[in-house]
């Protein structure tokens, strides 16, 4: 995760009451300073006294854009000459305003911070619009809940943001045979996200696999075997999964990926006889983002959200079988790919794969690989998948519950209190929505309510938030 950089300057006009307007300007400073040695997430550059005419901003605007920022308070101390907003609004950086509130109820008003704000709202929709300059706003004083609440949003999603730029990754294999869903463009990520696709075959996995000594191959085999319970596996399956984990581990490290999506069928059976769904599993749980069948769109929406909680609990992505119109509830299930910490208090069983597999000469049909069967814990998660090309997001939170409803062998587990974009939506409408819109059938999963910070980052990038589509009895089309 990178740090980011965040800078202040305050405005205020001399009709109002000056001392009072300083007093809040350092006030600030010494609680942005204080939050910055706290969190570790950003360094702070702030101008040391605030700004009263346009020659200040244009002096204060040259000293921002020498620090390369990632984010630009506008500390509004009091009412200010709308001048000033014309030289900060061209640093190339995303930009904040801040009111605070007045410290009177009546008598002359102090300081009008909250009509300078409206002010210079007003002047970057209008007088500005052509340049579509994105901002958010804050109100309250350095120490109160709005205030802080609502930066410490803005500092995930524009650190996540930063730490997309220029990010990897790696396509192994291509997308899986048929899955025409997962089809994307390179220069849309590109354009949107800053992030870059690398492509390599199969054979190169393979011929890594098979080149490792037996002596290291055998410490990870007993490495893998002690994180979950052995059901019936063959050894010689344990020994290909060390074998193509230690593959990727080592293509991700000698190219910088972040992450990586995985043609995990058809060809890994036809080629090596193995299912990798356990060794996907294994790569999240040791920070490395795998997503299933090739899934690129997948594979970057779980960076998102692994960012989002600075790679402490790595996402899964799932497929959608089934749903409980009874106690609206979604059943999240995939073959096997998901971190052991996902599991319940059953833990972890590895299980060969329940329907891939190879056909042998005598017509029978072999099982291969290994699974990683679990159900979820009881927690908030987040579902969030990037669609259309990036364009478009794909946000759902809700809560895993009730681990004994039955469910399908593999990685999974029954959502329930569904919500899209905070609103309430049935199981059914979900679906439909889903359906609708005409979504890929993978749904990446993250640990807790990641909603504000994943709308902040929508907002910040011009994605657009899917609206749910409740269930009717008539045809519906896409919006």
């Amino acid at each position: 995760m990178k740090k980011i950089k965040i800078g202040l300057v305050g405005v205020y006009l001399t009709k109002f009451n000056v001392s009072l307007a300083l007093n809040e300007y350092q006030r600030a400073i010494r609680a942005l300073e204080k939050l910055s040695r706290e969190t570790e997430i950003f360094d702070f550059y702030p101008i040391p006294k605030p700004l009263i005419s346009k020659e200040e901003a244009i002096k204060a605007q040259r000293q921002m854009e020498e620090q390369n920022l990632d984010f630009l308070i506008i500390h509004h101390s009091s009412f200010s000459s709308g001048e000033i907003i014309l030289p900060l609004a061209e640093i190339d950086t995303y930009l904040g305003m801040w009111a605070i509130p007045e410290p009177t109820e009546e008598g002359p008003l102090p300081l009008g911070s909250l009509v300078g704000v409206n002010m210079y709202a007003s002047i970057l929709g209008h007088y500005l619009r052509d340049y579509k300059i994105r901002f958010k706003w804050f109100f309250g004083s350095p120490e109160s809940e709005t205030f802080i609440e609502s930066f410490k949003v803005t500092l995930k999603a524009i650190r996540t943001i930063k730490s997309l730029r220029d990010s990897r990754i790696g396509l192994i294999g291509g997308i899986a045979q048929g899955f025409y869903d997962l089809y994307f463009d390179e220069r849309r990520l590109r354009s949107i996200y800053g992030v870059s696709v690398y492509t390599h075959e199969l054979s190169e996995v393979l011929k890594k696999a098979e080149s490792y000594s037996e002596n290291k191959i055998g410490r990870l085999i007993e490495d893998i075997k002690t994180e979950g319970q052995s059901k019936n596996i063959d050894k010689k399956y344990f020994e290909k999964a060390a074998r193509v984990y230690l593959a990727l581990e080592e293509i991700s490290r000698e190219n910088g990926y972040e992450a990586l999506a995985i043609s995990c069928w058809p060809k890994f059976q036809d080629e090596y006889e193995f299912a990798p769904c356990s060794t996907i599993g294994r790569l999240n749980q040791n920070g490395i983002v795998a997503a299933c069948e090739g899934d690129i769109l997948g594979a970057l929406s779980m960076l998102i959200l692994n960012y989002l909680n600075d790679n402490k609990y790595p996402a899964t992505i799932m497929d959608l079988p089934k749903f409980d119109m009874k106690d609206d509830s979604l059943l999240l299930w995939h073959c096997g790919p998901s971190a052991q910490w996902w599991a319940n208090d059953k833990g972890m069983t590895y299980c060969t794969h329940f329907n891939l597999g190879v056909r042998r000469p005598d017509g029978s049909f072999q099982k291969v690989g290994i699974v990683n069967d679990l159900i979820f814990k009881e927690q908030d998660v987040t579902i969030m998948r990037i669609v259309n090309d990036g364009t478009r997001m794909l946000l759902t939170t809700g809560r895993t519950i009730d681990q004994n409803k039955k469910s399908y062998d593999g990685s999974r587990g029954w959502l329930g209190e569904v919500r899209m974009i905070n609103k309430k939506v049935s199981a059914l409408d979900f679906v439909n929505t889903v359906i609708v819109y005409r979504l890929p059938h993978h749904f990446p999963l993250a640990l807790g309510n990641l909603g504000d910070e994943l709308m902040e980052i929508s907002s910040w990038l011009g994605v657009e938030p899917l609206e749910p589509v409740p269930y009717r009895k008539y045809m519906q089309n896409p919006r």
